[in-house]
């Protein structure tokens, strides 16, 4: 009951959030640069960022993974990402993440230079 209370409020908590949402950050040279979507630095200092509606979450080597919606990592490391643009995921109680639309492992292909 209580899990699926929580999970009832992040979907619709997830349903507010703009896709269109851009991430600046700055980079390892001091300059700011963004994304369409969440931008993160890997471990050698190179940005890199979602596609638009998309997340960016270093992976336990200090890769940048991106995916379609936002992600979360599982209990285990593993990046799970909505499939929705502006999609939310989250890790439950349980140690598994959920996401709006469905989960996807995120990938380095769904990153995109930043501007």
């Amino acid at each position: 009951m209580k899990t699926g209370i929580l999970v009832c409020c992040f979907l619709a908590l997830a349903l507010g959030t703009r896709a269109d949402a851009a991430d600046c950050i700055k980079n390892s040279d001091g300059n700011v640069v963004c994304g369409k979507g969440q931008c993160e630095m890997d471990q050698y200092g190179a940005v890199s960022c979602a596609k638009e509606g998309g997340g960016a979450i270093k992976d336990e080597y200090g890769n940048v993974k991106c995916g379609v919606g936002h992600c979360a990592k599982d209990d285990r490391g593993r990046i799970r990402c909505s499939t929705r643009p502006g999609g939310g995921a989250a890790m439950d109680s349980n140690g598994q993440v959920k996401c709006l639309g469905g989960c996807r492992d995120a990938t380095q292909q769904l990153c995109e230079k930043p501007r």
